[in-house]
């Protein structure tokens, strides 16, 4: 009798496959034999997007959508480490909520949690049970509302937080951030109604900031290394990119800032010792090259970066003031002497 080698496989072996196939394709591989029957159920990473849970020409309905997720977590038997939730279509709330109350239930070791609700008319509001995680690593939100019971402790292992179209109070953030001691990453973007923001988080290495913040301020960032704003239309309005921006982080390395189509000039804090004397790269897109405040800003930075190895500025049209070329050619004589002092 032929060896049947795909029922032999090692366990490795099989989990690696089914790692690679979207969930509706590795629940249909229960069929391959009795080995393969319950294999796919003890997957650790499960996503749920409208390409994975498609039919075979390509439609996906929300009732498709919803019986696929009820019917593997229902099935599953072992622990999650990943689960994202992400469609274009309109997801019940008390169906997310039943998800989610069923996934922890059933493994409180998640450590990556991804929700997209991007077809939902109005943000969904997050169920409580999100926030007695104590492993999560990873947590990312999109079209949601980020308001945690007064019972939330923080979390302990979280590293990466991703936040975007959430509403969220300004307290609310800073209260969920200052209690994730090990959080290096942050992206805050298009967060309705909230404009300003303290950011306090001592490990914290890459910030992306971006939408209708005015101003925020990093209070205690010593590890920050990498930090790009972006400015585009607000939920309400158009706003420039940030207009105060205050640094105090001596470790920040990479400084990335896209200038809104609004010109109320950003202004960094005048005091220079707040600025990073070891930033490396510098780029700058979007502004117009002859605007007295943007020419200002600029000199500022170059005034504060002596060991800037690499600067990238993008106007938005060739009329460059003469003033740029002359300030960049005095920027790369500043920068000889402090290498050089002696010459």
């Amino acid at each position: 009798m032929e060896l049947d080698k795909i029922s032999n496989l090692p366990c490795g072996v099989t989990q690696q496959i089914l790692s690679f196939l979207p969930i509706r394709e590795a629940v249909r591989t229960s069929i391959l034999s009795s080995n393969w029957r319950h294999k796919w159920a003890k997957l650790p990473h499960l996503v749920f997007d409208d390409q994975c849970v498609s039919d075979s020409h390509g439609r996906m309905t929300k009732q498709i959508f919803e019986t696929i997720v009820d019917h593997v977590l229902l099935v599953h038997s072992g622990p999650i480490d990943t689960f994202r939730l992400s469609s274009r279509n309109f997801l019940a709330p008390v169906c997310i909520d039943t998800w989610i109350v069923h996934l922890l239930r059933n493994s409180n070791s998640i450590k990556e949690f991804i929700l997209k609700p991007e077809g939902n008319g109005s943000p969904y509001n997050i169920s409580s049970c999100l926030f007695l995680c104590p492993e999560l690593t990873h947590l990312e939100l999109y079209n949601c509302l980020l308001k945690p019971p007064t019972t939330f402790k923080g979390f302990p292992r979280l590293k990466s937080l991703d936040i975007k179209k959430v509403i969220v109070g300004r307290v609310v953030l800073e209260r969920v951030i200052v209690s994730c001691p090990l959080l290096e990453r942050l992206t805050l973007c298009d967060l309705n109604g909230l404009t300003h923001l303290n950011i306090n988080a001592p490990n914290l290495q890459f910030l992306k900031v971006g939408g209708c913040f005015q101003g925020f301020q990093l209070r205690n960032t010593p590890n920050l290394v990498g930090l790009k704003v972006t400015g585009f239309r607000g939920v309400q309005a158009e706003v420039d990119s940030l207009k105060v921006l205050l640094l105090r982080s001596p470790a920040l390395q990479e400084l990335e800032i896209s200038f809104g189509q609004k010109k109320n000039m950003m202004r960094l804090d005048d005091n220079r010792s707040c600025i990073s004397t070891q930033l490396r790269v510098l780029k700058i897109t979007g502004f117009s090259g002859g605007v007295k405040d943007e020419i200002d800003f600029i000199r500022f930075l170059l005034s504060s970066s002596p060991v800037l190895d690499r600067m990238t500025l993008q106007p938005t049209s060739a009329d460059v003031s003469w003033e740029l070329p002359k300030m960049l050619e005095d920027f790369r004589l500043v920068k000889k002497n402090f290498m050089d002092p002696l010459t």
